[in-house]
């Protein structure tokens, strides 16, 4: 009778190697001998080995992968597979080499033969860290369902499955669970609970996790601190960071690199630099990652200055340098205009990557140094580097957001053709510099090309269109969009949202506005700006103070911008002595600085309502430059009341620093006129005609279904203007028998005063509001009109007549602010 031949693993290494290298000869008879028990500690122990080899490297990786399909085999002829504790050690070696879905076979075959606890455990935790989350804690509500005890292991596993995968309800069920069966007393248990809830923005129950622990661990502490940086709460990974400073376990480097990243993620840079302070207080050294996150945060900011004595602290404190610290700093130099500085970190790099070229590419290219650029770009070929997407977005960004939107879009097709697919940031980019140079128009045009290319819009390009929408005021278009963040579930991003606010209170809508505001949970500064200043732009100055205080009661710190929005929204109501107690607080009580845009609205309102002598003398003594916007503010308040000789004052000075700007000699020359100086008109005239100065003309527009209807001053006429011209005259003829009276005042021309009220019958906010009467069907719809200069008196009094003889709600807006008519009466009060 032949001798059966043994069932033998054979390990391909040489007779040299060491012991703990060459496992024993396995064969089936020695396994059926040595009885079942030792036999599955065996296989346990060969396939444990098998694992190590796998961990060790590249050589005996590939040992490990010839092995596992023997031993697997050995575990199924031999009948062992089916013991719970040679199933975990195979899931687990399968697991190690990325064989995941045999895992999930072995696992579910082990289920319908009446799966033991220990591999119900191992298939819990194997999901969890494949980060296969929904899964994972599907196997657990299962394993409860069959009454299957987890081990701590486990229950911490599936915890952090529940935080990843933003299900606290299923995390607090676990919590109860692990209370019940006391297996909040496992090691890991604490630390995964309050990273659960951390996950889950649920940073107070976190922070009683982490009281109920002790101080005996930072590791959990900085756990909570990371998903708090995170997600975006970088309040509450600042309060437990310093909470942790004085009385909780001391934070390390790695707790303040935490909040630092954080803070540089989610635009909180200027906070930046007080945590480095407080790392130092502590007697920590930063690294070379503190250094480099503190770089991007000063890159956002542009505080050179700063980022110059953080170069300084790595040179001094003989930090070793590595590529991401290096990049930080070319990044640094380049976003804060510094290229001379940013070439010389460069060129002083040992070892560069990819991602250091690609700044540098961007940074000349956004200069409009495109030529060096491109350079640089030949030179990462030279150097065996290929340039990758990032290298041809840095270009076209730099081409399109300095106006040069036609490269931007051959670039673009170059290298599609190349072999390179542009993807949505490409295309972002091109969207974003069209919207930055006012063309509104191109942002459209390229989004419906990108579209075409197969690229959909992303969250980021979906805020710059509603941007363009917000500069068009385009409110049909912008509802469009709004739809499509909708199905995309874009508006609860808060950017989308806050672009959103803008767009809605930019296009005349600001019911709308304020509604999605509302909606708004976690409000931030950003939010607040834009419905503060949707408020002010529509003459709410009330409303817009009483948000401002609800601001600063709830914590948000306001910025120049907030400020900027309230003198608005004072301005838009005349409230003189409120806008001059937030402009004598800002520094005082609000710890903000007045940027030149606050002091230009403060003469904005003395001079509107009529305190010019207030206003010069305000410029006069104002610490800053006496630039063009504050006097511009003066000569449009001059012109409103008649001040003639200090209206001559600013526009000397208007002429000096902006000679090609032709608002501030139209302005002029309305008040000579006005004045019936009509020499000195015609010499302003001559003056413009001698430096080449083109006047703007003035227009209005209204779109009607999906067509936009423009009306021009000394423009093209429009092909129904003798059916407009009859139904106006119609209005004008019922409107005078409820009391109108032409303001032939609105009309600076040396005519008759018939020839006047010919005159104001062309102005285009009239045949536009006319216009839109005639074509527009339901009589409750809005009549939307937006118009570029300042409305005139007579025309602001026909639209009440109108709004009132036609039962429409009118809504206007002019360079100024906007205008809702309705029944006889304007939402400014007859001040604007």
């Amino acid at each position: 009778m032949a001798q059966a031949q043994p069932v033998s693993l054979s390990y391909p290494f040489p007779a040299s190697s060491s012991a703990r290298h060459a496992p024993p000869l396995l064969n089936a008879a020695a396994l059926r001998t040595g009885g079942p028990v030792y036999s599955a500690r065996l296989l346990v122990s060969l396939l444990r080995d098998c694992a190590d080899l796998h961990a060790r490297g590249d050589d005996t990786d590939r040992v490990a992968r010839r092995l596992a399909p023997q031993l697997h085999s050995l575990a199924v002829r031999t009948g062992l597979s089916r013991d719970p504790r040679v199933m975990c050690a195979l899931v687990d070696l399968l697991a190690r080499l990325g064989r995941g879905p045999s895992c999930a076979r072995l696992l579910d075959e082990a289920a319908d033969d009446g799966k033991d606890a220990v591999l119900w455990n191992k298939h819990v935790a194997m999901l969890a860290e494949a980060e296969e989350w929904t899964e994972a804690i599907a196997v657990f509500r299962e394993m409860q369902a069959r009454g299957v005890p987890a081990d701590g292991y486990t229950c911490a596993r599936v915890l952090h499955a529940c935080g990843r995968a933003g299900e606290l309800r299923e995390g607090r069920a676990v919590h109860a669970h692990a209370l019940k069966l006391v297996l909040d007393a496992h090691p890991l248990v604490p630390g995964f609970l309050a990273g659960m809830y951390a996950e889950n923005a649920d940073i107070a129950a976190a922070t009683r996790v982490l009281d109920a622990m002790g101080t005996s661990s930072v590791v959990p502490w900085n756990a909570v601190v990371a998903c708090c940086a995170r997600l975006g709460l970088v309040d509450d990974a600042l309060e437990l960071a310093d909470r942790m400073a004085r009385s909780g376990p001391e934070p390390n480097v790695a707790t303040w690199n935490t909040v630092l990243s954080g803070c540089s993620r989610h635009g909180r840079d200027r906070e930046a630099l007080g945590v480095v302070s407080s790392m130092l207080k502590q007697g920590l050294r930063p690294d070379a990652t503190t250094v480099s996150s503190l770089l991007k945060s000063v890159a956002n900011t542009g505080l050179l200055g700063h980022g110059m004595e953080i170069h300084c602290f790595f040179l001094r404190n003989q930090l070793e340098p590595d590529v991401y610290t290096g990049t930080a700093l070319v990044d640094m130099y380049t976003k804060c205009g510094r290229l001379d500085c940013a070439q010389k970190v460069f060129d002083a790099l040992e070892h560069r990557n990819l991602t250091t070229w690609n700044s540098l590419v961007a940074g000349y290219a956004n200069a409009r140094q495109v030529d060096r650029a491109l350079e640089l770009v030949e030179l990462m070929k030279r150097n065996r580097l290929d340039p990758d997407i990032t290298t041809w977005n840095g270009l076209i960004t730099g081409y399109s957001m300095n106006g040069l939107s036609s490269q931007a879009m051959l670039l673009l097709r170059q290298i599609k053709a190349a072999g390179v697919t542009p993807n949505v940031v490409s295309w972002t980019s091109l969207i974003s510099g069209s919207c930055h140079n006012g063309e509104y128009e191109d942002s459209f045009y390229f989004c419906h090309e990108m579209q075409k290319d197969g690229v959909q819009p992303s969250l980021v390009t979906m805020s710059v269109l509603l941007r363009a929408c917000a500069g068009l005021a385009l409110l049909k278009k912008g509802k469009e969009l709004h739809c499509f963040a909708l199905r995309r579930a874009y508006d609860t991003d808060m950017v989308v949202s806050t672009a959103l606010i803008d767009m809605y209170s930019k296009t005349g809508s600001l019911v709308s506005a304020k509604t999605i505001f509302r909606r708004i949970q976690q409000k931030n500064l950003v939010c607040c700006n834009a419905m503060l200043t949707g408020l002010a732009v529509h003459g709410q100055g009330r409303e817009a103070i009483e948000l401002f205080h609800d601001m600063w009661n709830s914590g948000l710190k306001p910025d120049s911008i907030t400020f900027t929005a309230l003198l608005t929204a004072c301005r838009s109501m005349g409230l003189v002595t409120e806008g001059w107690e937030y402009f004598d607080g800002m520094e005082s009580k609000y710890g903000v600085t007045p940027t030149a845009e606050n002091y230009a609205c403060m003469v904005d309102l003395l001079a509107r309502c009529g305190y010019l002598d207030e206003a010069m003398d305000f410029i006069e003594r104002s610490p800053i430059d006496q630039g063009a916007s504050l006097w511009g503010a003066l000569l449009t308040g001059c012109t409103i009341h008649g001040n003639l000789a200090l209206a001559e004052v600013a526009a000397r000075n208007l002429f000096r620093l902006e000679p090609y700007n032709s608002a501030n000699y139209l302005l002029m020359m309305n008040l000579y006129e006005y004045e019936q100086m009509y020499d000195e008109a015609e010499s302003l005239k001559y003056a413009m005609r001698a430096r080449g100065v083109d006047s703007r003309p003035g227009w209005s527009w209204i779109q009607i279904e999906q067509s936009i209807h423009v009306f021009e001053v000394d423009g093209k006429p429009h092909p129904e203007t003798a059916e407009i011209y009859e139904e106006l005259i119609r209005l004008v003829c019922q409107i005078k028998k409820a009391g109108y009276v032409p303001d032939t005042s609105c009309i600076a021309y040396n005519v008759h005063e018939e020839e006047k009220e010919k005159l104001l019958l062309a102005h285009t906010e009239k045949l536009a509001i006319t216009y839109g009467l005639i074509r527009s069907d339901a009589s409750r719809v809005p009549v939307r009109v937006i118009k570029n200069t300042r409305m005139c008196n007579d025309c602001h009094q026909v639209a009440k007549h109108v709004s009132s003889l036609c039962d429409r709600q009118i809504i206007l807006r002019d360079a100024v602010r906007f205008h809702h008519f309705v029944d006889g009466k304007c939402s400014c009060n007859d001040y604007w």
